[in-house]
């Protein structure tokens, strides 16, 4: 089964690809960016100043690391494996996000 892998306001959640249906959802610490890279049957996710592995398969949390230091922000998350198209893409869709963020936040804000 194909599978796609969102994150999602502080949830990591795996999807059907072909059907939509959902398979699994994570909770993980609280932020409105979560980050997600997949490889090798892992699930790579950022989310409210923590790094976490995740199995792909059932979204079990392997491991969590918290950080410590770093503080808060967009984090993007790269391996050997990947080649600079992917990391150049993944900061283009983080910095899209984080201005959506900041103009709804000032709209708000100016009502």
């Amino acid at each position: 089964m194909e599978k796609l892998f969102l994150g999602i306001n502080n949830h990591v959640v795996c999807l059907s690809k072909n059907t939509g249906e959902q398979l699994w959802k994570t909770k993980l610490k609280s932020s409105s960016i979560t980050n997600v890279y997949y490889e090798a049957d892992n699930i790579f996710a950022y989310s409210g100043g923590h790094l976490f592995c995740l199995t792909a398969a059932t979204g079990e949390v392997v491991w969590e690391n918290p950080l410590k230091g770093f503080g808060y922000g967009t984090c993007i998350i790269a391996s050997e494996q990947q080649n600079s198209a992917v990391i150049a893409n993944q900061v283009a869709a983080q910095q899209a996000v984080a201005a959506s963020t900041v103009a709804a936040t000032t709209a708000t804000s100016s009502s």
